[in-house]
């Protein structure tokens, strides 16, 4: 039987650690062989490199680790899921046609790439034609987004089962563990329950990484992917951070990193010998955050109750739309779904806009911000529909509609308007409007 050691330096198999947790990473078996310390990383590994075929993860029988260490006790436990090539992904489950083919969703550039596609350079933000031509035989779609929010949905419901202190993202989630082994057993057990349900109940394939804090739990997934689970006992973070590019703190983008590496830095732990002073002088404020990250420690923390940013829902019409009467239908429907999805989140949101596409491609937008009134829809729908009717300046057909609830609040944290109807249903909605048409 092999057996391939999950180097967190790449799990490419090359290298054991001190502190590291081996995992059978063969179509076999993924059984981890057991830890070698308390600071250690685990895992279940990934398929090996590029001869990797199917839906991402397929490859590997998931079987919990045998050992997955000491219980995480009263450490702080954050657990980021991450979705392997989300809007590939999708498009292979609800084509089974397209499984082991090369698939790109976007229009101009990638936004998503399957792994078949990745196997040959195709990556997300690769132009179209550069795509094509590095891969002749690539499935190109256009993808449809409130498609991927209902998947992306189901697997954050799941998620939330764990933990209602979750934040989520398009693709990925943070997930607050901390204090939640009574309730769950073993996190590290309790995690890969939820990546096998995932993978059962959605089809989809996630990559996992549990740490004590956010940066570090999204590097472990990183070492994990993809449809690989990793983790890090407490107190490997200084050590673990420290092999790490500088590329990979947060804050430190590609200027940030050139800089560094014209002063022959390229590791974390290089930036360490930099003084607070000096960091400062370098990034600003910036400068004494990346002092904490280079060290393995995170200053953001994960709120007890996360809002998302917006809540989005939109539709396209198979043939272009004129009837105002039609248009205003399917606005209010969507108004109502965005409306009860903010309920849902017991938010209150802070401005509404409308989007929409003309036959012709050209996008428009535009919003207004709402003072008081809650998530109600009929009060909501009179201010998008003031929207779409100050939008419609051209006779064209619209091809697609959305709508976006924004700056979402916790009840009462919004301004009360003492004076008004508690919302902007009057307009000139163009006048009261947030950005204006876009």
């Amino acid at each position: 039987m092999e057996s391939r050691m999950c180097d967190v330096r790449g799990l490419n198999g090359s290298a054991r650690i001190p502190g590291m947790q081996g995992a059978n990473g063969s179509a076999r078996s993924s059984d981890a062989q057991g830890s070698n310390g308390p600071h250690g990383i685990g895992g279940m590994c990934p398929p090996r490199g590029a001869g990797f075929r199917g839906t991402p993860g397929s490859a590997v029988r998931r079987r919990l680790p045998l050992s997955p260490g000491p219980h995480w006790g009263d450490h702080p436990a954050i657990l980021h899921l991450d979705i392997d090539a989300f809007f590939a992904s999708v498009e292979q489950l609800r084509h089974p046609a397209l499984g082991n083919r090369p698939v790109a969703v976007g229009s101009g550039v990638v936004a998503s790439a399957s792994y078949e596609a990745r196997a040959c350079g195709v990556r997300a933000g690769t132009p179209l034609h550069e795509a094509r031509r590095l891969c002749p035989d690539l499935v190109m779609l256009a993808g449809h987004a409130p498609t991927y929010r209902a998947f992306a949905e189901q697997v954050f419901a799941l998620a939330a089962e764990l933990s209602p202190n979750l934040e989520t993202y398009l693709d990925d989630a943070l997930v607050d563990l901390s204090g939640t082994e009574r309730l769950h057993g073993h996190l590290v057990r309790a995690a890969a329950r939820l990546q096998r349900r995932i993978r059962t109940e959605t089809g989809l394939s996630v990559s996992l990484g549990l740490a004590t804090n956010r940066m570090v739990a999204r590097m472990v997934t990183r070492q994990a992917k993809p449809g690989g689970f990793a983790w890090l006992r407490p107190g490997g973070e200084f050590a673990f951070v420290g092999r790490r590019a500088v590329e990979e703190l947060p804050g430190v983008g590609p200027r940030r990193a050139a800089l560094l590496r014209e002063m022959g830095i390229e590791r974390s732990a290089e930036v360490r010998r930099l003084s607070h002073a000096q960091l400062r002088d370098l990034f600003g404020e910036l400068g004494l955050a990346i002092a904490a990250r280079a060290r393995g420690r995170e200053t953001r923390v994960l709120e007890a109750r996360e809002l998302p940013r917006s809540i989005r829902r939109e539709t396209s019409f198979d043939e272009p739309q004129t009837d105002r009467v039609a248009l205003e239908g399917m606005l209010h429907y969507l108004v109502e779904r965005s409306a009860a999805q903010a309920r849902r989140l017991a938010a209150e949101p802070g401005a509404v806009r409308v989007h929409l596409r003309w036959a012709d491609g050209d996008r428009v937008s535009r919003g207004v911000r709402l003072v008081g009134g809650g998530a109600v829809t009929e009060k909501l729908f009179s201010s998008a529909r003031l929207l779409l009717r100050s939008l419609r300046t051209r006779r064209a057909g619209i091809r697609n509609l959305g709508v976006e609830l924004s700056s979402l609040q916790a009840p009462g944290e919004l301004q009360i308007d003492l004076f008004g109807d508690g919302h902007a249903a009057d307009a000139g909605a163009a006048g009261a409007a947030v950005g204006g048409a876009a």
